[in-house]
């Protein structure tokens, strides 16, 4: 085992403002692993269809609208503090490359999950992710790279 020079320093985790109370918190920079980021999607899908299924039963011509609405603003919506319901769940966080969260960042997160509501776009995604995970760039789908963004760990 080699032994940690004294002088060798590790910096520490950048520093994001919290959306909730503007204090910074810590963003470990850990990329989630496929695992995490599989069941955190498939939470998703889950919960956009009960809200699909919710606006259903006002008009059923909501259904999809919704569906893809929650689908589109889920990493951006500022309520959930940036993480969709799934991300949460699975103590994850999308960000941008640079660490900043993306509560009420609409446009990253739109670019990001556009694949998403595109018939058969999640399965390309997840064949992307598939193929590019022992990669040095990491687990990048077409949305991270488009939107500059990544997913990463969160402590609870």
């Amino acid at each position: 085992m080699e032994e940690q020079n004294e002088s060798t320093v590790i910096p520490p985790a950048p520093l994001v403002d919290s959306p909730v109370d503007g204090t910074p918190e810590t963003v470990p920079g850990v990329e989630a692993d496929l695992g995490k980021r599989i069941v955190a999607a498939l939470i998703d899908v889950v919960v956009a269809t009960a809200v699909a299924a919710a606006a259903g039963l006002i008009m059923s011509r909501l259904s999809y609208p919704a569906f893809a609405a929650y689908m589109l603003t889920r990493d951006s919506l500022p309520f959930l503090d940036g993480q969709s319901i799934g991300k949460k769940v699975m103590s994850t966080r999308a960000v941008s490359e640079t660490g900043k969260s993306l509560s009420g960042d609409w446009n990253s997160g739109l670019i990001r999950n556009i694949s998403m509501v595109i018939p058969f776009g999640s399965l390309v995604e997840l064949i992307i992710m598939v193929v590019n995970k022992d990669k040095p760039s990491g687990l990048r789908r077409l949305g991270d790279q488009w939107g500059k963004t990544k997913v990463i760990l969160v402590s609870k």
